[in-house]
């Protein structure tokens, strides 16, 4: 179900003229308060508790300079953040799945991205988030001497999206500026403590001690596929193979199941994209399984087959299905780097995307994209390589052959050793894209390093730092929203998945407690560090936008003391409004201005 901007909003202001009627009438009890669809549920227990907790005062207020620091710091983080997000949507409004109304609202199920498998671990998460967010404001009130009055939870209609503590105005004004600081930065930086400490576990014992099951993990299958026929279904590993000419007998381990199902394979070769600047001129005609592939004037059935074809010569004669035959180069397609070393050897000849196939590299034949990603990587810096190649004439209308030697260039990665040619490849072989089976394999390696199982570093065997792999473990619920390279998010280890997964030792027959409480701790960091970046935002009424003013006010009373509120008030407003705007355009405006 597909929910529209003005549906959310309409119905944000039926809720909140419905909840005003009940106010009037008296049925809304008055330990709620509403300011719309926002409410607020207030307290009196638990105040002792409170005091009890901050009995150590002195190694509270360590705590809280540490908090200082580091809300401050993502405060001005999160300013800049969202002033460059929203220049970003104005310059390119384009939708992306994140923009989306339904993906702004943090409820499984109607948020894509959090989906009902995880919705107990999410919700437990956000507890806990709330929990010691509120407490840290709780805690710093006593231990600057600031009475509390009431406690409680904030409400967007039934959804918790907050707690509070409600200090007394008249105590909090005594306090001084600094203490309060301290108070405001009290919440976010126990959110912060405890996404770190979420995280340090995950990423060292309990993923450490899940492995990677043996075989190829199917995290998809392509519609009319050799594999739909075999019956082979999304979450299904493969664990064996018996090779045959055409026809294989595959063996695959599903679900729980302690069996191994045996299938058989006939691969056909298909096709799964193709480029629109590559020289095959048919394209969505012969796209899918079930078209005729004929290789001067041979049928194709396999990879490989097509491969040893091509391998001899860089033209050939290709028919798909009822398509005209028609005579291509097959080889790497390519479009040139601006100011790379190929373009640089002659610029006037080269425009910044003009596409080439590459077919032969210093006497190797290049067949496909792979095939030249795979001589590069080999390559040094310095190299001088001649390059034989087919680009398109248009003056002829027609795919001429030429040649050219390129000195390699310093990738611009600075730890990839290898040379450079200045060149982005199109998948596949001359921007066509075969496949004879038909799988879409799930990255459950790389989402297990991330989090910190397997073995070595992350997907190329680099070892990284914690903050690098927090910041990573972070966009894993969105990844296939923020990165082309991924087709799969991972929520965490889910029915979906934990095939692809095992638990060894003494906890091989408890699995599924390794398996909940990696996913517990994954979602209570997740949010846990979202709700303190949240908070840190300076606008009122988040904690970002109270410290802000403190520092302003700070700030201005070595100027004028006489005018401290006005110029304080005007400061503050002015920054607020700003972020506000920043954030109604940075969720809402990719839908608003594409119009």
């Amino acid at each position: 179900m597909e929910y529209s901007i003005w549906t959310i909003l309409w119905g944000i202001l039926v809720y909140s003229i419905l909840i005003r009627w009940l106010e009037q009438k008296g049925i809304v009890p008055k330990y709620i308060k509403s300011q719309g669809p926002i409410h607020t549920l207030h307290t009196e227990k638990g105040r002792k508790l409170l005091e009890k907790l901050a009995a150590p005062r002195g190694l509270w207020r360590i705590w809280g300079n540490i908090g200082v620091i580091v809300a401050s710091l993502v405060m001005v983080a999160t300013f800049v953040l969202l002033i460059s997000s929203a220049f970003m949507v104005i310059q390119n409004p384009t939708p992306t799945a994140l923009s989306q109304p339904r993906n702004v609202l943090i409820i499984p199920g109607v948020n894509e991205f959090l989906p009902w498998k995880v919705a107990l671990e999410i919700f437990l998460g956000l507890i806990i988030g709330l929990v010691v967010h509120e407490g840290g404001h709780g805690i710093m009130c006593r231990v600057e001497k600031i009475k509390v009055k009431t406690m409680g939870l904030a409400l967007f209609t039934i959804l918790p999206i907050g707690a509070f503590v409600e200090p007394d105005d008249n105590s909090r004004k005594r306090a001084s500026r600094t203490g309060q600081i301290r108070m405001f930065s009290g919440g976010v930086a126990n959110n912060f403590l405890v996404a770190m400490v979420c995280f340090l576990l995950l990423f060292g014992p309990v993923s450490g001690g899940i492995g990677l099951g043996d075989g190829i993990a199917v995290g998809g299958i392509l519609p009319g596929s050799p594999a739909e026929q075999a019956g082979i279904i999304e979450g299904d590993r493969v664990v064996g193979v018996e090779k045959g000419e055409m026809v294989e007998i595959w063996e695959v381990k599903r679900g729980d199941s302690d069996g191994v199902l045996r299938t058989t394979m006939d691969r056909e070769i298909g096709i799964i994209g193709m480029s629109e600047e590559g020289p095959y001129k048919y394209r969505e005609s012969v796209i899918g399984y079930g078209n005729d592939l004929l290789i001067e004037g041979a049928e194709v059935q396999t990879i490989s087959g097509l491969k040893e074809l091509i391998r001899t010569k860089d033209v050939v004669l290709v028919q798909i299905g009822g398509e005209e035959a028609q005579s291509i180069p097959m080889g790497a397609l390519v479009s040139l780097v601006q100011k790379g070393p190929w373009m640089e050897e002659d610029e006037t000849q080269w425009p910044p995307l003009g596409h080439i196939v590459v077919t032969n590299i210093n006497g190797v034949r290049v067949i496909d994209s792979e095939a030249l990603t795979d001589f590069l990587k080999e390559s040094t810096p310095g190299v001088v390589v001649e390059i034989k190649y087919y680009e398109f004439l248009e003056s002829e209308n027609r795919w001429g052959k030429s040649e050219q030697k390129v000195q390699l260039g310093k990738h611009p990665d600075s730890q990839n050793g290898s040379g450079f040619l200045g060149v982005i490849s199109s998948e596949g072989v001359s921007g066509i894209e075969f496949d004879d089976v038909g799988i879409v394999e799930y990255p459950a390696e790389t989402y297990l390093q991330i989090l910190g199982g397997g073995e070595g570093g992350i997907a190329s065997g680099e070892q990284v730092s914690f903050g690098s792999r927090v910041m990573i473990a972070l966009q894993l619920p969105v990844l296939s929203a923020t990165s082309s390279n991924f087709s799969f998010n991972f929520a965490g280890f889910t029915a979906d998945n934990t095939n692809f997964y095992s638990v060894g030792g003494s906890l091989e027959k408890v699995d599924w407690a390794v398996f909940k409480l990696a996913n517990i701790l994954f979602w209570t960091g997740w949010i846990n560090f979202n709700l303190g970046l949240f908070n840190c935002i300076p606008t009122a009424p988040l904690d970002g936008g109270h410290i802000l003013r403190k520092y302003v006010e700070i700030v201005i009373q070595r100027i004028s003391k006489k005018e401290l509120p006005q110029i304080a008030n005007f400061v503050c407003r002015g920054i607020s409004a700003i972020m506000v705007m920043c954030l109604v355009v940075a969720i809402f405006g990719p839908s608003i201005f594409s119009g």
